[in-house]
């Protein structure tokens, strides 16, 4: 009898986290079957074919996804009928909050009785509290990524265990950035910023002309910089012809050298997300940006309670990293801070002691891999399912 399980992400993050559960699951459940919707990471760890491409569910804002709310409500039912067809003893969904709670929560009002599982808790410590108390009432256990989160669940009735953060184990650590210098013919005291834009197409829009003028005003001030700019395959192309009338910017979307060009940076420039956390680990001193539409921004600062927009200085629990959000993204700032950076040794030598700080608060269990720990809970809950 085989154990089937519905798996679902909606963007590049997630994808990533979907493939090393998918793997962890085969090593716990040989005789596992997949359905579900993810993109190229989980399709080559052993997802035949996603139900509709992961791109679909990639919406950023509240003015975005407005006018798509008719194609998304019927997403969501399309999703809920394979689920219902597949059977399955798991339904996981992997971030995408909009579309994964409203799926969860259709599944359980259909009584399809399958175990409810989702990884990646929701911000309730940031805004929208209330929020743990509603998906108490259709999920049966919550997978989390930081040390501080369970609690938050748990006071709902919600059984909710953190795993620490994949990333800690994906190999950033283990990046080197001579191998990155040795390879594009940098010499090992050649500055190089590193310009992070974002995984979504809305994201890019809002990050690429900021980057340019970035790069100008930059060189302006060392005209010695090289730049670097490490993306996904699918930006791949769109990012070198953006890029193409500038020199010594080197786009790279190759998986494997990722991490060796984090480690080659002097200083980053990055947009707001899991990207800053990654840089952060990476030990490169770096500000983070973000802007996003004038109605988004109007409602979502009204609605968080963090103090802090970057995962670093909500982990470490004060201001660590430097944040430029919506209108106090100024170029010229972002250009003097990274100046000093690369000028000021000591900001090297501080931003990897934070590394240690963060790496340490992302590995609760440094024995065991967080996608192993996520697979076991899945597989074997300490849950009573409902009758």
């Amino acid at each position: 009898m085989t154990f089937k399980v519905f798996i679902i992400v909606g963007e590049s993050s997630g994808d990533v986290l979907g493939a090393s559960l998918i793997e962890a699951l085969r090593v716990q459940r040989p005789d596992l079957e997949l359905r579900g919707i993810g993109g190229p990471q989980m399709l080559a760890a052993g997802l035949k074919k996603s139900f509709f491409p992961m791109e679909e569910l990639s919406i950023m804002g509240i003015a975005e996804i407005l006018p798509r709310i008719p194609k998304f409500i019927g997403l969501i039912h399309k999703t809920v009928a394979a689920i219902r067809g597949f059977n399955p003893d798991v339904v996981v969904t992997i971030d995408s909050p909009d579309f994964s709670f409203r799926v969860q929560k259709k599944v359980r009002e259909e009584n399809i009785r399958a175990r409810q599982i989702h990884y990646v808790a929701p911000t309730v410590w940031a805004w929208r509290p209330g929020r743990a108390q509603k998906i108490s009432q259709f999920l049966d256990g919550l997978i989390c990524l930081f040390p501080f989160e369970p609690p938050y669940f748990e006071r709902e009735g919600l059984q909710a265990i953190s795993v620490g953060h994949p990333m800690v184990t994906s190999g950033l650590l283990e990046g080197d950035g001579k191998i990155f210098r040795q390879k594009y013919n940098f010499s090992p005291d050649r500055k190089l910023v590193g310009l992070l834009c974002g995984s979504r197409g809305s994201e890019l829009d809002m990050s690429l002309p900021i980057m340019r003028e970035i790069i100008v005003l930059l060189r302006d001030k060392c005209p010695d910089t090289a730049f670097i700019v490490p993306t996904l395959p699918k930006w791949h192309d769109q990012l070198t012809s953006f890029f193409e009338d500038v020199p010594d910017v080197v786009v790279t979307s190759v998986s494997d050298e990722k991490y060796h060009a984090f480690r080659a940076c002097d200083a980053a420039a990055v947009v707001s997300g899991t990207a800053a956390l990654e840089i952060a680990l990476a030990g490169v001193p770096h500000v983070l940006f973000y802007k996003m539409n004038k109605m988004t921004w109007e409602i979502v600062r009204r609605l968080v309670k963090s103090k802090y927009a970057h995962l670093g200085n909500i982990l470490l629990n004060r201001k660590e990293y430097q944040e430029f959000l919506q209108d106090d993204v100024n170029v010229e700032t972002i250009v003097d801070r990274l100046q000093v950076m690369l000028s000021d040794p000591e900001r090297t030598v501080s931003a990897r002691r934070l590394s240690g700080e963060l790496k340490d608060l992302l590995s609760p269990n440094p024995n065991e891999e967080a996608s192993e720990q996520a697979a076991r809970f899945i597989v074997f809950p300490n849950i009573i399912s409902r009758s």
